[in-house]
């Protein structure tokens, strides 16, 4: 899914010709893009030798997160600060981690910007990978971060059940909600993050980029709010 935006931004700004065919599903992971999007690019890529055909790596082009309006978010689009955090439901670190973090985005306001990640485990059957295309599916009816919330909650007991009771807590729509689970779609974009952190050699979680600068492990919210302000000061400088 985001991974459509950034090779469509790549042919623009490296001429190059990439056959992306098995990187995205469908035309709908194109959906979402707009002049908000953000692609932190490795300036230093070169091609090599234009006679010989190379197909670039996703690790080879960019240097931090591709943001586009596929992946759930909370703050003002626009803001100067985007803290991307690549996180898993089955992960208690990254819950209390996500704490501070809307801390943030309380005290910043229009000047921050929250954006989710999944990096669940890689195994489709995984009750972590199935957590987070539940979480994409309560997206789709506009709920993700009420369910998100509820997720963290029920974290110990995560199953197929409690994907349907919290459905039913928010008052979803269950048809589409069953019907969303099996969506090709949603585990696509899925994968797409999983693809996305692996290119970027994240090797825990949680992982939090502020801007393109990567945070790895736990942070305090003092720590986090010295690094905010000196990304702010550089902005206006």
């Amino acid at each position: 899914a985001s991974l459509a935006a950034f090779i469509l931004c790549g042919i623009f700004f490296f001429i190059i010709k990439i056959n992306f065919a098995n990187d995205t599903a469908n035309n709908q992971h194109t959906q979402g893009l707009n002049a908000t999007d953000k692609y932190y690019l490795n300036e230093n890529y070169s091609e090599g030798d234009l006679l010989i055909t190379k197909v670039p790596g996703l690790k080879d082009m960019i240097t931090g997160p591709i943001i586009t309006g596929l992946d759930p978010s909370l703050g003002e689009t626009g803001a100067p600060i985007t803290m991307v955090e690549f996180s898993d439901f089955k992960c208690g670190l990254c819950q209390q981690q996500e704490q501070i973090l809307k801390q943030i985005i309380d005290k910043y306001q229009d000047r921050a910007r929250l954006i989710w990640k999944d990096y669940p485990e890689n195994n489709e059957d995984s009750i972590s990978f199935q957590a987070a295309i539940a979480a994409r599916c309560a997206q789709k009816q506009n709920q993700f971060w009420a369910f998100h919330d509820l997720l963290y909650q029920n974290s110990n007991n995560l199953k197929g059940l409690t994907f349907l009771k919290i459905a039913d807590q928010l008052n979803l729509d269950r048809a589409k909600f069953v019907k969303c689970l099996d969506d090709d779609n949603m585990r696509q974009l899925i994968k797409d993050n999983i693809k996305e952190a692996n290119a970027l050699n994240i090797k825990g979680i949680p992982c939090i980029y502020v801007n393109n600068q990567e945070i790895i492990g736990e942070i305090n919210l003092e720590e986090l709010e010295r690094i905010i302000e000196i990304t702010l000061d550089n902005i206006n400088n």
